[in-house]
């Protein structure tokens, strides 16, 4: 029987062994998940500081580019809308000239039709 419990006593303190190598195993990770959480947090921390980073310059590059649009079509509608007023001053001066010699050529009389010339200025009626 001494025998026996010798041997059951190895078993024990061999168990006893394997149990305290679990119990350090189960430490060991235990402390690597932590340290990968914690790891993974950082980084998670870190990347949306880099993102907010470049949201920030993305959205000052967009606000900056924006403007430049609004200002560009600011000043070509500017343009284009002075372009028209001419254009339209330029279309009613003809068209005032087109009626006028209209009439001209309804005058039979010839010195009457000289007389309605004398003293007119062609290049009056296409000032703007």
């Amino acid at each position: 029987m001494d025998a026996q419990k010798e041997a059951l006593q190895r078993i024990i303190s061999t168990l006893a062994n394997k149990n305290d190598e679990i119990q350090n195993f189960i430490d060991t990770l235990n402390h690597t998940l932590k340290g990968v959480q914690a790891n993974s947090s950082n980084v998670i921390a870190e990347l949306d500081e880099e993102f907010d980073g470049l949201y920030s310059i993305l959205d000052e590059m967009k606000e900056s580019m924006t403007n430049s649009i609004k200002q560009e079509q600011a000043h070509k509608t500017q343009e284009l809308q002075n372009q028209l007023s001419q254009c339209s001053n330029a279309l009613e001066n003809s068209e005032e000239l087109l009626e006028y010699a209209a009439r001209s050529l309804d005058i039979k009389d010839p010195e009457e039709f000289s007389k309605s010339h004398n003293g007119l200025s062609i290049p009056h009626l296409f000032e703007t």
